[in-house]
């Protein structure tokens, strides 16, 4: 499982120029430019949509190598970014300051919340076999002749996974990736190096920025090499690499949603396990009023991607790229009403605490048994529960599916992930043996055991996107202070995410003006669906004056 958060400390990376001739990368902390729409292919609506020229000036948070983020005593905030699939490291805020030049036909990026920190690599792990999971049609090294490929990642231990690799492959060389940070000060070195013909064969990319870089024909199509991988993976998971035919990354990790919750708390006030929303108003009523000083669950004011993956599991699109390459802005739709005024009834009738979660405060509610319930991604068991709680604690723990807004449903969302592509800049006759390299580390035995192994014992601590992952011992692991086969039910949560959802080129801004106008409205300077309005209404705004075709 993986782990996550940002450090306090902030330092501002140096400005990086990106000349869009070229398309832009990842993130980066200043960059303008031109491109022509001969540049993007015509038969991509998502590269026909991506038509601005701007400049972008952006900070990042950054930690001290060495901070184990498992033992994250004085920073909890590191557990949670690496547990979105973003590895070890830092939480870049998307606390971004965006000038609009004249429009043009560039391209614009965006800002994900992104962490990574490289932690020093530690002694390989036993092998456990390096058999393909893939059909046999798998991608096989292009030739025995020996070759090198270079790879950047912000995960754990890549020592571990290049060793597997290597004895597998043992002609194809993998140096020790660079130690680059993460979020924005990743992004920029990344966007640099492509826009130098200097990037590496084979990246780390969240799921959220790959149309980005896909648009700006940053990635290769790896569609020959991998397509035979698609049945490896839940559908919903390929999506998110995938554009029509083509593939451009391999997937690495995910974060299925449940909810977690406590039974015996339940049990004790003659509760049942929420199965809708309905029952779980219900149950945050009648908790709170038998203990005072208990609440079901608290409402995350601070994180609005929490309430963006509630939309998701409620069948929401506030985002919709149309065939004609224009966006549709929907933030303020019906669903998105439904579950953002759910959660304003429950603050109004103060069942809902209001928290900021991996706070200081949040981290003493959570220890001290305020909440009896959270929704969690699969990483939440051990780095929202878990760690958490003193090792005396008496507290036990389960999870089960997310409540339903129809009754004998299963749907859920995702939170956090990466993926591995393969650059513009790997040399023709590497492409195929990066596109290996993409493939082994997420699908092989071997690699899902390291994937899953802690960063402690030498792995990387993720939960892998492969649907083989139940296939290692290590998938077994029991989460002190819970029961059952916590990776087991993440895994069925996997298979049930609804698959229409499709990032926007404006997340980062969606999440800032989230955070502002939620505000606002919880301290009663507006109505809740007054707040999702004015966020659509500054949302089609930016898109427009950054050169985008939007209606909403």
């Amino acid at each position: 499982m993986m782990v996550g958060r940002r450090p306090r400390g902030r330092a501002a990376p140096a400005a990086v120029l990106r000349p869009l001739s070229t398309g832009p990368g990842g993130l980066l902390d200043l960059w303008d430019g031109k491109a022509t729409t001969s540049d993007i292919s015509r038969d991509d609506a998502l590269a026909k949509a991506r038509a601005p020229s701007l400049r972008r000036v952006q900070g990042c948070y950054k930690v001290p190598f060495g901070i184990d983020p498992k033992r994250h005593t004085g920073d909890p905030l590191l557990v949670r970014d690496r547990a979105r699939g973003e590895g070890d490291g830092t939480r870049q805020r998307d606390k971004r300051k965006t000038q609009d030049k004249k429009k043009g036909n560039g391209y614009m990026k965006r800002t994900r919340s992104a962490v990574a920190l490289a932690g020093a690599a530690l002694a390989v792990t036993a092998m456990l076999g390096t058999a393909m999971l893939g059909s046999p049609a798998a991608v096989s090294a292009s030739t025995n002749a020996k070759t090198t490929i270079t790879w950047w990642t912000w995960t754990s231990n890549p020592k571990t996974v290049i060793a597997n690799f290597e004895k597998a492959y043992p002609n194809i060389s993998v140096p020790v990736p660079p130690v680059y940070g993460s979020g924005a000060t990743f992004y920029a070195k990344l966007t640099t190096a492509v826009a130098g013909g200097t990037g590496p064969c084979v990246t780390q990319v969240e799921y959220s920025e790959l149309p980005q870089y896909i648009a700006a024909h940053d990635l290769v199509n790896i569609a020959q090499y991998v397509s035979s991988y698609r049945k490896d993976f839940p559908a919903w998971v390929w999506q998110q690499v995938s554009q029509g035919s083509a593939v451009y990354a391999v997937p690495e990790d995910i974060g299925p949603i449940g909810l977690m919750y406590q039974p015996a708390v339940l049990k004790k006030y003659n509760l049942p396990v929420p199965a809708t929303w309905s029952q779980f108003a219900s149950d945050a009523a009648a908790l709170h009023k038998a203990n005072p000083s208990m609440y079901l669950e608290p409402f995350v004011l601070n994180d609005p991607s929490i309430l963006e993956s509630l939309w998701w599991q409620a069948g929401a699109r506030p985002f919709q790229l149309l065939s004609n390459g224009t966006w549709k802005i929907d933030v303020a739709g019906t669903i998105e009403q439904q579950v953002t005024n759910f959660w304003a009834k429950l603050v109004k009738q103060g069942l809902a605490p209001v928290d900021n979660d991996f706070t200081t405060d949040w981290t003493h509610h959570v220890a001290q048994d305020k909440y009896a319930a959270m929704v969690g991604a699969a990483w939440g068991p051990d780095y929202v529960i878990s760690s958490n709680l003193a090792s005396n604690s008496t507290e036990e723990w389960a999870v089960t599916q997310l409540p339903q807004w129809t009754a004998g449903a299963h749907a859920t969302a995702n939170w956090g992930g990466s993926t591995n592509a393969v650059t513009r800049d790997c040399p023709s006759k590497d492409v195929k043996d990066a596109a290996l390299f993409a493939a082994y580390i997420n699908t092989s035995k071997s690699g899902i055991a390291i994937d899953e192994e802690s960063g402690a014992q030498g792995g990387r601590g993720l939960f892998p996107a492969a649907s083989a992952r139940a296939s290692v011992p290590q998938f077994k692991a029991t989460v002190p202070h819970f029961t059952g086969n916590i990776n087991a039910l993440y895994s069925q949560y996997a298979a049930q995410v609804v698959t229409n959802w499709v990032w926007s080129p404006f997340d980062a801004e969606f999440r800032s003006f989230m955070s502002t106008e939620l505000a606002s409205a919880v301290a009663g300077k507006q109505t809740w669906s007054q707040a999702l309005q004015s966020v659509e209404s500054q949302l089609v705004s930016y898109a427009k004056s950054a050169g985008y075709s939007v209606e909403s």
